[in-house]
C-alpha cells in the first residue's frame, strides 16, 4: 500500500523561538523487500513536509546481513543522503540494528565501520548515546543494550533500561532549547521511574511497536492505546500507539515504515494492507497550543 497514515501534533513548549516542524519516521527496517520506489515515495513526502528535522527512533536495517552485500549498502546510504539534504536527520538504534541472523537465530553484531560511513554524510547524525546540539535543540538517541532485549527474563528488563540511561543521557538536558529523547523501545518509557530519569526532556520519541499491527480500518474505530500484539508476542498490550494525545503527555509511539519486515518471513505480503506511518510534530510557542494536544485527525494520502 503507497498510502501515507500521517498524524499531525501541535505542541506547545514556551523555549520555541520560531515554530519547529519534526517529521518522525520510524523502523523502515531496510532490506533487498523495500524497493526503490518505496524509498522514493517516502523521500518525496519528507520533502512535501519540509520539516527543520528528521527523527528516527530506530530499527533502520532489518538485520545487518541485509546491508552486507555492498550494493545494498550503498542503496541505504544514497537514500540518506537525499533525506538528509531536506533536513538534518537524527538516527538512533533499535533492537535490529545491532543484530544479524545465524541460522536462524539471532546474534549480537555490530558494524562500527557502517555507522561511522553514515555519520559521514553530511546533515546525518547517528545517536548512539550521543546528543545532536545546535542553536534550537538538544536531541539525544540512547541505544537500548543487547542485554535489555535479551536477558534471563526473557522480557525487555527495566533495571538493565534505568542503568542504560543513567550511564549515557547527559548530564542535564539544556534548560534553553527543546530537548527531546530517541529511544527505540517504549515499552518502560511511561513507568514513573523512568520518567523521574528523563524528566528534563520536553519529549520522548520512540518506535518498535509497529502500531500494535492493528489494520488501518480498526485502528480508526478503536482509539485505544492497546495494539493487537506486541514485539515480544503478548497479546492487547498498552501504550502502542495513541500515546500521545493529552497536554502531560510527552512520549510518541510512532508507527512504522514497514509494518512486516523481511525477518517476519510470509507475513511481509500483508503489506499491501498497511499504509507508510509517519507523525509530523509543530512546536510553537503559541499559548492556544497550551490548552491540549492539538491532533489533526489522521489522514490517508
Amino acid at each position: 500500500m503507497n498510502i501515507f497514515h500521517t498524524t499531525t501534533y501541535n505542541l506547545f513548549n514556551a523555549k520555541v523561538k520560531n515554530n519547529l516542524v519534526f517529521s518522525v519516521d520510524s523502523d523502515l527496517h531496510f532490506s533487498y523487500m523495500i524497493k526503490d520506489k518505496k524509498l522514493l515515495l517516502i523521500a518525496e513526502k519528507l520533502a512535501k513536509i519540509s520539516p527543520n528535522y528528521i527523527l528516527m527512533p530506530g530499527d533502520l536495517i532489518d538485520s545487518l546481513e541485509m546491508i552486507r552485500d555492498s550494493k545494498e549498502q550503498k542503496r541505504l546510504l544514497n537514500w540518506l543522503k537525499d533525506i538528509a539534504t531536506i533536513a538534518p536527520t537524527l538516527i538512533s538504534l533499535g533492537s535490529h540494528d545491532f543484530y544479524a541472523k545465524d541460522n536462524n537465530s539471532w546474534k549480537y553484531e555490530f558494524n562500527q565501520d557502517f555507522y561511522d560511513e553514515m555519520n559521514n554524510i553530511p546533515n546525518v547524525n547517528v545517536l548512539n548515546n550521543t546528543s545532536y546540539n545546535d542553536g534550537n535543540v538538544l536531541i539525544t538517541g540512547i541505544t537500548q543494550s543487547f542485554n535489555y532485549y535479551h536477558n534471563d527474563t526473557k522480557n525487555e528488563d527495566k533495571n538493565i533500561l534505568i542503568t542504560d540511561l543513567k550511564q549515557n543521557l547527559p548530564e542535564d538536558a539544556n534548560n534553553d532549547k527543546l530537548n527531546i529523547l530517541l529511544i527505540h523501545s517504549p515499552v518502560y518509557m511511561l513507568d514513573a521511574d523512568i520518567l523521574k530519569i528523563v524528566e528534563n526532556y520536553d519529549l520522548i520519541v520512540c518506535g518498535h511497536m509497529h502500531n500494535g499491527c492493528v489494520p488501518p480500518i480498526l485502528a480508526e474505530l478503536w482509539s485505544s492505546t492497546r495494539g493487537l500484539i506486541a514485539p515480544n508476542k503478548k497479546l492487547f498490550p498498552l501504550n502502542e500507539r495513541n500515546t500521545l494525545l493529552k497536554r502531560d503527555d510527552k512520549v510518541l509511539v510512532n508507527g512504522p515504515l514497514t509494518m512486516f519486515q523481511e525477518c517476519t518471513g510470509i507475513l511481509q505480503l500483508a503489506n499491501i494492507f498497511y499504509p507508510i506511518y509517519n507523525s509530523v510534530i509543530n512546536f510553537s510557542n503559541n499559548q492556544e497550543y497550551n490548552q491540549e494536544k492539538l491532533l489533526v485527525k489522521r489522514r490517508y494520502r
